[in-house]
């Protein structure tokens, strides 16, 4: 890209470092001043305090702190070729100004930071259009983009954490199966396999998990953002670019697959306390093997992305030759773009911003949460079902956010079982994870997502998620047994609100927070049914439609009573 020669009158340059530090202004009001959101529950505070927050109270979000000075770095590397650049202001940024602001209140009205993050690029974006122009965008697209990776995005964590634990679980099992030491995969789980020889049971030597640190998903976030930057700085053209940056994911994957088989053969050859670490308490105490195997993953991962690299800057240069060989650059039309008065822009984007933090201010922004939805008082016996109490355990209070209580009662009888819990979500959190992320942790696999709509007793039917499933086991005789379940859930929220799916339930969270002023305290509902084992080959193809219809007359006996019983507003 060939630019326009130097400003000739220094007004020009005095015009465009008040023009641009207005904006940076406003764009350090929306994200640094304005009190945003309850981040800790107890005032509102700002965008960036919030990421604060986050990153303290789990490390893994440190690198969200370090974009925003690599994003003034990136810029001032090319403040000599900006400042060539004229003001001309594009109209265009103005929608897209209104439309982040809305977007902003209504994250500031629901109280959740995901829309801020949102408005805060559309918002950036539209005054760099107002102010300088569609010449400025396309210098400044990649540290605009860049600014992304500020945002943790722990929704995004949440749905590719288990996949990439299974993926995991996996390739490690297969591999270290490969290379002759026998390892039982159980959903995440890797176990030493029984030694009828030396007299020693399945997971006798080690039984490791798969957790979400050593999935892959923490260490992706982080590394597709050092792919990205590196990519930037050291490759030409958008194509290489963009493989170096998809490369950050197998790369992830590769990294923490090579950190579970060296905590799996450490854990054989040197001991469980020596590769993994003590369990004290319930709490996991790392030990330096384990710590050092951590950063095996950035080790392997950083390795790849440079060797990569590498190959493509090579690649680069060999074509660059050849094409200087051929034709010499042509020339554009930069030089002819001549600039506007920036002032009336610059007048509209800050009435734009203060308008609508103004509408903020005067925005009924009360918490109103709503009273449990349904009591956690399980019944003892229902009908001809006897049951077992089933506590919450102390992995589930570490892993659940805060506040969130459980009610779980396995219900048994001659030829049903099933496993009824309620999840109940903290007073301040509306949000619950959908059983589907946590199931293939735990071995099974999910055949079918369904919804189905049925009679449950209440003022109108419910339409839930039904879930089919299976897992396999290897009985005493050596033969291959599957075990075959359902699994029907809903969200239960306030004022009979009702959600099939985790989608549908965060979706009237802010709908309804936004336009009716109701803060739901949500309630799972989970109905949990496994069939009776039975040899592969010889299933009966109608157990799963009578365990349904046998569910549903659970439900119609076991979800009116315990709504009746919930606290009322």
């Amino acid at each position: 890209m060939s630019l326009p020669p130097p400003l000739p009158a220094a007004a020009d340059s005095r015009q465009a470092t008040i023009v641009w530090s207005v904006g940076g202004l406003l764009v350090l009001l929306l994200t640094v001043l304005w009190p945003y959101q309850h981040w800790e529950f107890a005032s509102r505070s700002s965008i960036v305090m919030g990421i604060v927050n986050k990153a303290n109270a789990d490390s893994e979000w440190w690198y969200c702190l370090f974009v925003p000075p690599i994003v003034v770095w990136l810029i001032w590397r090319m403040q000599g070729d900006l400042r060539r650049l004229p003001l001309r202001g594009s109209w265009l940024g103005a929608p897209l100004l209104v439309l982040g602001m809305v977007v902003y209140w209504a994250g500031y009205k629901v109280d959740t930071g995901y829309p801020g993050f949102l408005a805060v690029q559309m918002v950036t974006m539209g005054l760099i259009l107002m102010l300088g122009g569609w010449h400025w965008m396309k210098w400044l697209i990649f540290p605009w983009a860049f600014l992304v990776f500020m945002w943790p995005m722990v929704p995004l964590e949440s749905r590719l954490a288990f996949p990439l634990r299974i993926l995991t679980a996996k390739a490690s099992s297969g591999f270290l199966n490969l290379m002759g030491v026998d390892v039982v995969r159980d959903g995440t789980s890797l176990h030493s396999a029984a030694d009828a020889a030396r007299g020693l049971a399945q997971g006798a030597e080690f039984k490791l998990d798969v957790e979400e640190p050593c999935s892959g998903i923490r260490s992706l976030f982080s590394l597709l953002m050092i792919s990205a930057l590196y990519g930037w700085l050291m490759l030409k053209t958008w194509s290489a670019r963009a493989v170096l940056f998809a490369s950050a994911i197998p790369l992830a994957v590769l990294g923490n697959f090579v950190r579970m088989i060296l905590l799996t053969l450490g854990s054989k050859w040197l001991g469980v306390e020596f590769a993994v670490g003590r369990n004290i308490a319930g709490q996991q105490e790392m030990s330096g093997f384990h710590t050092l195997a951590g950063f095996a993953v950035f080790g392997v991962a950083l390795a790849g992305m440079f060797a990569l690299a590498t190959f493509l800057e090579k690649r680069e240069a060999k074509r660059a030759r050849a094409a200087a060989q051929v034709a010499a650059p042509a020339a554009t039309s930069a030089s002819l773009i001549t600039p506007k008065s920036p002032w009336l822009p610059l007048g509209v984007s800050v009435l734009i911003c203060l308008g609508g933090l103004a509408f903020c201010a005067v925005t009924d922004t009360t918490y109103r949460v709503g009273a449990p939805p349904v009591s956690l008082a399980l019944p003892e016996r229902l009908g001809a079902y006897e049951s077992q109490e089933m506590p919450m355990q102390a992995i589930e209070r570490q892993t659940l956010n805060e506040g969130v209580e459980i009610g779980r009662r396995f219900y048994f009888k001659s030829d049903r079982a099933v496993l009824a819990s309620v999840v109940l979500s903290g007073a301040l959190k509306r949000s619950l994870h959908e059983p589907q992320i946590c199931l293939p942790g735990q071995g099974w696999v999910i055949n079918g997502k369904s919804f189905i709509e049925f009679d449950c007793g209440l003022a109108a039917p419910v339409k839930a998620t039904l879930l089919s499933m299976h897992r396999d086991v290897q009985n005493e005789a050596g033969q291959v047994e599957r075990t075959r379940a359902l699994n029907v859930y809903w969200y239960q929220g306030s004022q009979g609100r009702t959600a099939s799916s985790y989608d549908e339930h965060v979706g009237y969270s802010y709908a309804d927070a936004l336009l009716r002023n109701i803060d739901h305290r949500w309630a799972l509902l989970s109905f949990f049914a496994p069939l009776k084992n039975q040899p592969l080959g010889s299933m009966d193809p109608y157990a799963e439609l009578n365990a349904l219809e046998d569910m549903k007359t659970f439900m119609r006996e076991f979800v009116p009573p315990l709504l009746e019983a919930a606290p009322k507003e």
